[in-house]
Parts: C-alpha cells; sequence; structure tokens
C-alpha cells in the first residue's frame, strides 16, 4: 500500500482510542481518520472518511446485533478492511471474526509494534 495509512476507531472507551491513535501514529506511515464511539457513529463516519480499515469494537453500548453493523459498515464502504478488537480471549475473539465476517482481529491488549503489525498485516496484499 502506498502513501498514508488511513484508519478509523470505533471503542466506547476514551481510553482506548487515544491510546490507540498514540500508537497506530507512532511511525508517521498511519493516520486516525475518524474516531468514534458508537455503531451508529461508525457507520457515518466511514462514509465520509473512507479508511483503509476500521478499529471495530466488538462491544458496543448501541448494537444488539454486530453481525448487522458489520453488514452497514460494509454496505457504507465495501473497501474498508474491518478489524475486531476486544478484551476477549484471542481463540473466542477469532471465532467472532470468522461468523462475522470481518477482515482481521486483534486483542485490544497488546505491544505497540503487535498493534502496529496486525493492522500492516491485514492490510497486506495476499500472497
Amino acid at each position: 500500500m502506498d502513501g498514508t495509512i488511513r484508519l478509523a476507531v470505533c471503542d466506547d472507551a476514551l481510553a482506548v482510542k487515544l491510546f490507540f491513535r498514540q500508537v497506530l501514529e507512532e511511525d508517521g506511515d498511519m493516520e486516525v481518520v475518524s474516531s468514534t464511539s458508537t455503531g451508529r457513529e461508525a457507520v457515518d463516519e466511514l462514509g465520509r472518511h473512507r479508511p483503509h480499515a476500521l478499529l471495530l469494537d466488538l462491544v458496543l453500548p448501541d448494537v444488539a446485533d454486530p453481525g448487522e453493523l458489520v453488514r452497514q459498515l460494509r454496505e457504507r464502504s465495501p473497501t474498508t478492511a474491518i478489524v475486531l478488537i476486544s478484551n476477549l480471549p484471542p481463540a473466542d475473539l477469532r471465532k467472532h471474526a470468522e461468523r462475522l465476517g470481518a477482515d482481521g482481529w486483534m486483542p485490544k491488549a497488546q505491544k505497540p509494534e503487535q498493534l502496529r503489525a496486525a493492522v500492516r498485516d491485514v492490510l497486506a496484499p495476499p500472497a
């Protein structure tokens, strides 16, 4: 991928959004273009910003059906990779990501370099 990687983060915890912005923008090749707290905001912002990837909290207070949210997000911006984030154990998070049709997943609790690598891996062209 050429140029700056544009990202969106949707999480209801302000501390998580601030941490992700700081970590992801640290190397200078990623920019968080949208930071939202609800599923509705994420859908609206995705249409406006068309980021390369959306880091989406699996559990949001306004979302009863994460599968429906993923469908709406895909409809709004089909080229945006959806990466589920959560504090669930990795095996459980992976199962949710597969079931919902997300492009990837990553636990929230990772080292900064692991977060950046996870985003790059999801956006890397298939080998």
